[in-house]
């Protein structure tokens, strides 16, 4: 299994150092995905979205960043939700669905996660090129902003788009 996330770090180290435009632009749709619950559900971006806005976050169980970064979305998630911003986790790494349901409990995560998708469908539709990149999207589906990988302060970065998409700010 390490193998196989070295080989994907590999991959996507050198998708970022080919200078690729890697990211969905300011403005521009999300692209729609039908992906699964954990519960089997199917869910489309549409029934995800927010009355306000939506955190889309692209992560996987044994991302180190992601271990960093998670329990600040969950933060935000317990937050902004009730104000109107909806959160929703995608799993990156398929093969690592299995791991979900455990690592959830013992975090106490509450996020709705949503597994199903290929890495090359999040590579080419998502253009996720490390983890966590989070998505943050207007009511419509739009990205307002997008972030790739976790530094500390990131997430006071984001919280501060969310209140300006909130109009709270």
């Amino acid at each position: 299994m390490r193998a196989c996330v070295l080989s994907i770090c590999l991959v996507l180290s050198l998708v970022i150092s080919q200078g690729s435009n890697l990211y969905a632009q300011t403005g521009e749709p999300l692209k729609p995905f039908k992906l699964k619950t954990l519960e089997k559900e199917e869910k489309t971006l549409g029934d995800v979205l927010g009355p306000k806005g939506t955190l889309v976050v692209f992560f996987f169980p044994t991302c180190k960043y992601c271990h960093e970064a998670l329990p600040l979305m969950q933060k935000i998630h317990d937050t902004y939700r009730e104000r109107g911003l909806s959160t929703v986790w995608i799993n990156a790494l398929p093969q690592e669905e299995k791991l979900i349901p455990k690592w959830r409990s013992e975090r106490g995560y509450t996020v709705p996660i949503l597994v199903g998708a290929s890495v090359r469908a999040i590579d080419k539709d998502y253009r996720v090129a490390m983890t966590p990149t989070y998505y943050l999207l207007d009511p419509v589906g739009r990205v307002v902003s997008m972030r790739a990988g976790f530094q500390p302060g990131d997430d006071k970065k984001l919280e501060d788009a969310i209140l300006d998409l909130l109009k709270e700010k």
